[in-house]
């Protein structure tokens, strides 16, 4: 694999793919500042092909893998001459409206690839925040709780199936005020981890610690979550549909499917969801 050194790279080799194709495909939507984290991290590489382009993100043990073909045809032609997909742990996302995925999700079937996990997205649109309940113990994080966050997200997440965070980009959030904690004598017990743009905010992700689940910290969480966003107008979120406990508890708060799905899709390193 070629290791990418510039965001140039990166959008030269979609363009290439993009130019005069008839039947254009992807299920990679770059943002200029996370491409440059990756980069700056050495966690990006690339294999080139004539009409196609597969970027691969290394995440703690596995890749993430991010495809760009001019056409379907050109994707199932050029997939077969890369040997990371069969010889290293890959996930990758595919999402969009249900029905339009149903074809790239046969053809990685067809290439050794199975359905990992499935998500959609809900959204609630502007409403009167909830009203806090008394004096609430929930704090935007300090640099020092970085490392507890991360502890807590990756017992309460499966990293192949829900894009953890790594720790430098939990400092990142944290030095942003993108990530509020509810603390217990000194213990980070919970955590809601979210980002803003404009009138649009995003809930990436939002968790308790087990033994902390009785002290109401997830209410106080998402509470504070929505006073401090009190001029946004939509607010969305991922939830992998299997989570039964987790919807339910968004439904309460407002929100509801918007149309848009996730499909996760693992090679057979990756090993199976484990069920919660």
């Amino acid at each position: 694999m070629t290791p990418i050194k510039t965001v140039g790279q990166v959008f030269d080799a979609i363009q290439q793919a993009k130019a005069g194709a008839p039947d254009f495909c992807t299920n990679f939507f770059p943002v200029q500042r996370k491409i440059q984290d990756w980069i700056d991290h050495g966690e990006l590489t690339a294999e080139f092909r004539d009409d196609a382009v597969f970027f691969f993100r290394r995440d703690r043990d596995f890749y993430h893998c991010y495809f760009c073909a001019s056409s379907v045809s050109a994707l199932k032609r050029d997939v077969v001459a890369i040997r990371e997909l069969n010889s290293e742990r890959v996930v990758m996302d595919l999402v969009g409206k249900e029905a339009d995925l149903s074809s790239l999700i046969a053809f990685w079937e067809s290439t050794g690839f199975r359905r990992f996990t499935r998500l959609y997205r809900i959204a609630r649109v502007a409403q009167a925040p909830p009203a806090p309940a008394g004096e609430s113990p929930v704090v935007f994080a300090s640099p020092g709780d970085a490392p507890a966050i991360l502890a807590l997200l990756e017992r309460a997440f499966n990293r192949f199936g829900e894009q953890i965070p790594l720790l430098y980009e939990i400092e990142a959030a944290v030095q942003a005020q993108q990530i509020l904690v509810a603390k217990h004598e000194g213990v980070v017990a919970g955590l809601l981890h979210f980002e803003t743009q404009g009138v649009t905010s995003t809930l990436r992700f939002w968790a308790v610690a087990d033994e902390f689940r009785a002290l109401k910290f997830g209410s106080a969480l998402i509470r504070q979550y929505f006073a401090v966003n009190s001029t946004v107008k939509r607010f969305n979120l991922w939830v992998a549909a299997d989570n039964v406990s987790a919807v339910q508890k968004y439904g309460h708060y407002g929100y509801t499917p918007d149309g848009l799905v996730d499909y996760v899709l693992a090679n057979e390193l990756v090993p199976e969801m484990i069920p919660a």
